[in-house]
């Protein structure tokens, strides 16, 4: 039913996207297995890792970054200016963006209403030019160019905060 949404709204406001079928994805480490045995490699653009965070101010984040990447949430919060953050709650997560863990997706901003979710968007997605995204499930993945993907942001109204999103440093 929500997908069904989602792809109306993509198809009502023009949006331009490709839409490739795959086994489910749960985590990034699953994707490894899966690209090799299913193909998932040949879709196009910068694959996804999308957080859901709440700060310690009961404020809400939804951080997507290239999937390999180790997000440092400390240096995150000083960044944004909010407090030490933590994984929101599934309940949640569907509450406000009618996801379900594992299916976390910019995408799900169509159904944050209220507006109570701030975006975050790691600039390596600029610089890629093509950013692949779960169309809120886990089982597809929804490829669009920058511009359109920043158009269909601004028609659901959360425009994202773009930034270089800070890592981990390796040992």
């Amino acid at each position: 039913m929500n997908k069904q949404i989602l792809f109306d709204f993509l198809k009502n406001n023009n949006i331009e996207y490709k839409l490739f079928k795959h086994q489910p994805v749960f985590k990034t480490e699953d994707k490894l297995i899966f690209t090799q045995d299913y193909g998932i490699d040949t879709i196009p653009g910068l694959q996804s890792k999308n957080l859901f965070l709440k700060d310690k101010n009961n404020k809400f984040f939804l951080v997507s970054v290239a999937e390999d990447k180790r997000v440092d949430l400390k240096a995150l919060n000083i960044i944004l200016g909010c407090g030490r953050f933590s994984f929101g709650k599934a309940e949640e997560l569907f509450e406000l963006l009618k996801l379900t863990p594992g299916s976390v997706t910019p995408l799900g901003l169509l159904f944050d209403e209220q507006k109570k979710v701030n975006f975050v968007l790691d600039e390596d997605f600029i610089k890629n030019g093509t950013a692949a995204f779960h169309p809120l499930r886990n089982d597809m993945t929804v490829t669009f160019d920058i511009k359109s993907f920043l158009t269909c942001m601004k028609k659901m109204e959360h425009e994202p905060k773009i930034i270089q999103v800070p890592i981990i440093a390796s040992v």
